[in-house]
């Protein structure tokens, strides 16, 4: 795939699966580069876009347009999404800039993820069961020999091009995200992370590598001694 085709595709969907995108990403160092980059743009706006802003900023911001063709539309479209394509536009000119910006880390993509776990988390009442959970495991080597808690979601995800599994669980402490890594992955990840507003923890289980996410206030020390008591992966 050539360069000019594989950008577009990832412009179009930065977070697609498509085995063609990744097959390409994995055999280039560059494109690779670019998905990662791209990606990691993709979770900013994502997050700016849900940041409560004050009722004033809006009207700040179509004050200083200068042009009447946002005039025209300021009525019909919220700020944000005018923000957004301000800032999806700079990229795409300067997209060189990001190559010269080094590579995010694993324990970055999944702390950027948990941003949006409300988006993720189905009805009300909602329970993955023990057999749905150990069918997806083993996709990785692993099972699950006991429950280790109320698992609302267990959807396969990608950190950077990190094939993952994500277990979102409903504890005392609010919702953390247990995301478990495919083994053989040379990813270097500390065994405690946080941002502004998470923490993380993370271990090796047998080959197979586990975070553990959740609010800062969390205590995860009991979730995660539980997944290391009852989740089991092959050698």
């Amino acid at each position: 795939m050539d360069d000019l085709t594989f950008r577009r595709r990832v412009y179009e969907d930065p977070d697609t699966l498509d085995q063609e995108i990744l097959d390409a990403a994995a055999k280039d160092p560059k494109k690779r580069l670019f998905l990662q980059q791209t990606r990691q743009m993709n979770e900013q706006l994502k997050s700016a876009v849900n940041v409560p802003v004050p009722d004033e900023l809006a009207h700040k911001l179509i004050w200083q347009q200068s042009t009447d063709h946002y005039l025209q539309h300021k009525r019909k479209q919220r700020w944000y999404v005018g923000l957004a394509a301000s800032v999806a536009l700079v990229t795409g000119i300067s997209a060189t800039m990001w190559f010269m910006r080094p590579p995010t880390q694993l324990h970055d993509h999944a702390l950027a993820h948990v941003t949006h776990l409300s988006k993720e988390i189905p009805r009300a009442g909602y329970q993955e069961n023990m057999e749905q959970v150990n069918a997806k495991l083993a996709s990785f080597g692993g099972t699950m020999k006991q429950p280790v808690g109320d698992i609302k979601v267990a959807n396969f995800c990608h950190l950077q091009l990190t094939r993952s599994l994500h277990l979102i669980l409903d504890t005392p402490t609010g919702l953390v995200s247990v995301f478990v890594v495919s083994p053989g992955s040379d990813q270097q990840v500390p065994e405690k992370f946080e941002n502004k507003i998470y923490q993380g923890k993370s271990f090796y289980q047998q080959k197979a590598r586990i975070l553990v996410v959740g609010d800062k206030r969390a205590n995860l020390e009991p979730l995660t001694q539980k997944l290391k008591e009852n989740m089991v992966f092959s050698a």
